[in-house]
């Protein structure tokens, strides 16, 4: 055992000493300086939007159901019940997302910190993933600093309210990795990178991206050697990867079928003004004094000091040859990210993709072409070399400016951050990239320790610019800590007595009176339920249930007629969240219908509804009585009585997967009420159960178990090339000829 664990540490020792391991060491350490006002301890910034108010929940809500010992299928918590299983964005069954559980495992609940840090994370493997894709391309300052453009660059840091986004693009450069690989070796091995990318892009939770990866994996491979073998592979392997993430495919087209669908894919978000943003990085006012709604008119797309110099530096050469592929990859991306009106028609007629493409997630294909142009020019740059004797004063100046250019923006960036915009900021941006040119130039023409000193500076420089441009900015931050803001109880601005009440009666629902209350995906957090909800998986069967008694405000939100005493009914609500002069909170105070519950002098009353029905019942409330015995999600059982029998109705969403039994036999579950359940029961003392099981889960988890299975089993029985293989096929014949001819 000694000798094992000794092994293992010289191993270990000796990968440490490996290029990969620095590089995966020096990019974790770069990425905390980069998030460190995220990060203990000295957190004083968090994320928002939807991450915070919508990907967390879900996070919130799976981390409970395992904690309980239970695997999260159903969502109970809003629009009467959804497939939780079958919702993609929750990224239950992404490999990343076990490894944030384990992590949290021993906190009560999930901290929103841990999910920043999982993104965090992410920012970090997509550098070093980027690092090895370009490594085996460029030299090492080269590949760096084009990992960079891709890691730290805009499109990257812009997407961090949308958690799907940026895990999907995260994989894009291994995939890339995979099929240059299998390219220059000639041999189809290395294609096991672009199947495991594309099941793990899947996996994150954002199909559309998906799709963008799919993309540009195949222009990539088209654009390369041997194109139309390579291509043909590519193709091959996204198909197998289907297979890899069937587990979480078959659960989401269930959920997909009774989706309320909409058209994703048109115009452009913000066209072609969009190519501004690229070279100055706050020529569009993204400074953090405005609203969090505020918005500055263009996505944030910069690609660093890095990416200005080696686009220029691309341009002068006038050499197209070595940046055909990047410029084939980036020309797909940009036109399906801006597409011109009879693209946009070809597309809208194949529903598949115009209820999933979205044209905006194309620019994270262009920021994988940019890094590798980026990386492509820096090392034509070093190449080229320098017959010539720079001045002795070039490299201090380099040093000193960039040195002294570095503070002053984290100056301004660490005491309150506001950047100059339009054609100032072109005049800080040109300073800036004269500067990195210079240092260069010195580096270019420097050998030894010197030039490992500029290297750093140069690097320095390029993380403090993606860093005064792109952390704590207006589009991705707000001052705070969402943990530190939450109760270690309860639900915050609402009574301790009224929160006692609702978990006492988790069975029943909660409205919100016209957005006055906690958002209805908060509800995920608490473990109560609302017949509202925000989610693109809202049942088509639904919406035309509530629009009988309220229209939608918009694609996803209505609100409950609080005075409609059918609708509050026909949803099983029994409790109403509003606050103080809001909406329709004087009536429910004046109401005989309604009883305040805990304190008024509190952010948002709540009160109870003294008609309420709960959401199981006999359709005839006269043929019998009802006991609840058991409530979970996936679960719900009954103790009834009725002399006649009759339909006994759950106010739960009618879904596949959804079996119900009678004293231990199966009985049909059928529609009612246009979108609940509803069984036939005998008459006498019967037990009822309702259970869901997604029917493509246990199928789809053997074929991925199989797929994955048989993957391994290709990658470590085949030799990878060519001469492996003779020198294989030499030794069996040997091996033939001694059993053949044996010695005496």
């Amino acid at each position: 055992m000694a000798g094992l664990i000794s092994k293992i540490a010289a191993r270990l020792h000796q990968w440490m000493r490996t290029e990969r391991a620095q590089a995966a060491a020096l990019s974790l350490i770069a990425t905390y300086a980069f998030f460190y006002e995220y990060l203990p301890p000295l957190k004083r910034v968090q994320l928002y939007s939807d991450i915070a108010g919508y990907h967390y929940p879900l996070q919130q809500y799976a981390f409970s159901a395992l904690k309980e010992g239970r695997f999260p299928q159903w969502d109970s918590s809003i629009y009467c019940g959804i497939s939780f299983i079958g919702n993609v964005q929750a990224a239950l069954l992404y490999p990343p997302t076990w490894l944030m559980y384990a992590a949290s495992w021993t906190q009560p609940k999930l901290p929103f910190k841990f999910l920043e840090g999982f993104m965090f994370a992410h920012v970090w493997a997509a550098f070093l993933l980027g690092y090895c894709w370009l490594r085996g391309r460029t030299d090492r300052l080269p590949a760096a600093l084009g990992a960079g453009v891709f890691a730290y660059g805009g499109y990257m840091i812009a997407q961090f309210w949308h958690v799907g986004v940026v895990s999907c693009m995260t994989w894009m450069p291994l995939g890339l990795w995979g099929v240059d690989e299998a390219a220059e070796r000639k041999d189809w091995r290395p294609l096991w990178k672009v199947a495991v990318a594309s099941a793990l892009a899947f996996l994150a939770g954002y199909p559309a991206s998906w799709l963008v990866y799919c993309v540009m994996v195949v222009t990539y491979a088209l654009g390369g050697r041997a194109r139309w073998r390579t291509a043909v592979g590519v193709s091959i392997a996204l198909g197998a990867s289907v297979l890899l993430f069937m587990v979480q495919l078959l659960p989401a087209l269930e959920a997909r079928g009774l989706m309320k669908l909409e058209p994703k894919y048109g115009v452009g978000a913000y066209g072609w003004s969009v190519l501004l943003s690229y070279f100055l990085p706050n020529w569009f006012d993204f400074n953090r004094v405005h609203a969090t709604d505020f918005d500055s008119g263009c996505l944030y797309m910069y690609v660093g000091l890095a990416g200005i110099f080696a686009i220029g530096w691309a341009a002068w050469r006038h050499r197209l040859r070595p940046y055909l592929q990047a410029l084939l990859g980036l020309a797909v991306a940009v036109l399906l990210a801006n597409p011109p009106l009879r693209l946009l028609h070809t597309v809208e007629r194949v529903p598949f993709l115009d209820y999933t493409l979205q044209p905006q997630n194309f620019y994270a294909g262009v920021a994988a072409m940019a890094a590798l142009i980026a990386a492509t020019s820096l090392h034509d740059f070093f190449a080229s070399g320098y017959t010539g004797r720079l001045p002795q004063w070039v490299a201090p100046t380099a040093v000193a400016g960039l040195t002294a250019w570095s503070l002053r923006q984290l100056w301004i960036w660490r005491h309150g951050g506001v950047f100059p915009t339009s054609a100032r900021a072109l005049a800080g941006t040109a300073v800036a990239a004269g500067l990195f040119s210079l240092g260069l130039w010195a580096c270019r023409a420097a050998t030894g320790r010197r030039r490992l000193v500029l290297a750093s500076v140069l690097l320095a420089a390029a993380g403090a610019d993606y860093k005064v441009y792109g952390t704590s900015r207006q589009f991705n931050a707000v001052d705070g800590d969402y943990d530190a803001a939450q109760p270690a109880y309860g639900i915050a601005g609402i009574d301790e007595t009224a929160y006692r009440a609702l978990s006492a009666n988790r069975d029943s629902r909660v409205a919100i009176d016209q957005d006055s209350g906690p958002v209805p995906t908060d509800f995920r957090m608490y473990g109560l339920a609302t017949p509202e909800g925000f989610d693109p998986f809202l049942p088509s069967q639904y919406k035309r249930t509530i629009e009988r008694w309220t229209p939608f405000r918009t694609n996803r939100l209505f609100s409950t007629d609080i005075e409609n005493e059918e609708m509050l009914q026909a949803l099983g609500v029994r409790y109403v969240m509003a606050r103080q002069g809001i909406s329709h909170e004087a009536r429910l105070a004046a109401s005989l219908r309604y009883r305040l519950v805990g304190r008024a002098d509190i952010w948002c009353r709540v009160y109870e509804y003294l008609h309420a029905r709960p959401p199981y019942h006999w359709e005839d409330d006269r043929a019998g009585t009802v006991v609840r015995t058991a409530w979970t999600p996936e679960r719900r059982e009954f103790r009834v009585h009725s002399e006649r029998g009759g339909r006994f109705v759950l106010i739960d969403q009618f879904f596949p997967g959804w079996k119900a039994t009678v004293d231990g036999g199966h009985v049909p579950v059928e529609r009612w009420g246009g979108a609940f359940q509803s069984i036939q029961v005998p008459a006498g003392d019967r037990q009822i159960r309702f259970q869901f099981n997604s029917p493509g889960l246990a199928g789809g988890a053997l074929v991925s178990l199989l797929a994955a299975t048989a993957l391994v089993t290709a990658i470590l029985k085949f030799p990878r090339t060519q001469t492996e293989r003779r020198a294989l096929a030499a030794e069996e014949g040997v091996r033939s000829s001694r059993q053949q001819y044996p010695r005496p």
